[in-house]
């Protein structure tokens, strides 16, 4: 497939080789590369190509308003699909080659992504998720194209024919369940997401993890667990692009964030500041960058 397909990474005080690493990847298939800075310090990468486009925030704006402004400038290149990615994500080989024969015309495909192996966590992949009669699944193939309900940002690829029906990422959810809210109204619009077991991505997708018994749970800052809690309150409660009984179950998932997190993470009364502060945030629609975040 000849058209244009422009990449977006955002970064957040990166760690230079591994971002380096990242863009050297996929250089060679890729035709604009934007990388977007959310932080106020300078990115002394040292591959030169014209390739590659630097734009600094100066300060910490969210992940969804820097994808937006990579999307934009892709828009503005005419790129028919974008590649959205985190600043850590190495490529394999061929990754679009193996990628974009998925999507044919007709077909109305709005995203597609790889499958995830979490190299912090002991099971073999991340797998994709299902929506069921009363809630969501996780399904974890081993190869083959799948229909899947969500996915997760990075290394997916976005069909730029249908973001205008669709929309851009939500501004104010700032970090976390980003990727899901724009693929729920992708969803609800009667598009297509594809999840392609083929291709496999090793991927940091936590700080660290905590082994309860049968399942391991991602731990990350307190901060972040502000996040994750405060966003899946409120899309439970106000978000239209899930019917009735999906938000009944998101919300009732979402207070293992308030139990799981304080108990399974040190220092322990931080994180439940955080996570408690989250849930009265989700609950009363408050949302944007928190005020005391540097």
């Amino acid at each position: 497939m000849s058209k244009k397909i422009n990449m977006v990474i955002v970064t957040y005080k990166p760690n230079i080789p591994l971002l380096e690493n990242c863009i050297l990847s996929i250089l060679d298939t890729i035709d604009n590369i934007y990388i977007i800075n959310n932080s106020n310090n300078k990115l002394n990468i040292r591959i030169k190509n014209d390739k590659v486009n630097i734009i600094y925030l100066e300060k910490n704006m969210g992940i969804s308003y820097a994808q937006n402004i990579g999307i934009k400038k892709s828009l503005k290149d005419g790129a028919s699909f974008i590649l959205l990615s985190d600043q850590d994500t190495v490529y394999p080989k061929n990754y679009l080659h193996n990628m974009m024969h998925i999507y044919r015309d007709g077909y109305r495909i709005a995203a597609i992504a790889p499958l995830f192996n979490d190299v912090n966590q002991l099971k073999s992949n991340e797998g994709f998720t299902k929506k069921t009669l009363l809630g969501f699944k996780y399904f974890y193939p081993n190869n083959g194209q799948h229909e899947v309900f969500q996915l997760i940002a990075s290394g997916q690829i976005l069909n730029t024919k249908y973001l205008k029906d669709i929309g851009l990422m939500n501004e104010e959810l700032f970090i976390d369940w980003v990727d899901y809210e724009w693929c729920w109204r992708a969803n609800k619009k009667g598009y297509k997401l594809i999840g392609n077991a083929d291709v496999v991505i090793q991927h940091v997708l936590g700080d660290k993890t905590k082994n309860i018994g049968f399942r391991e749970v991602g731990l990350r800052t307190p901060l972040r667990h502000y996040y994750i809690t405060r966003n899946a309150f409120y899309l439970a409660l106000k978000d239209t692009n899930l019917d009735f009984l999906h938000r009944v179950a998101l919300f009732l998932k979402s207070f293992k964030y308030v139990l799981g997190y304080p108990i399974l993470s040190k220092p322990h009364l931080k994180h439940l500041k955080y996570v408690l502060l989250g849930f009265l945030d989700g609950i009363m629609g408050k949302l944007g960058k928190l005020d005391d975040q540097n």
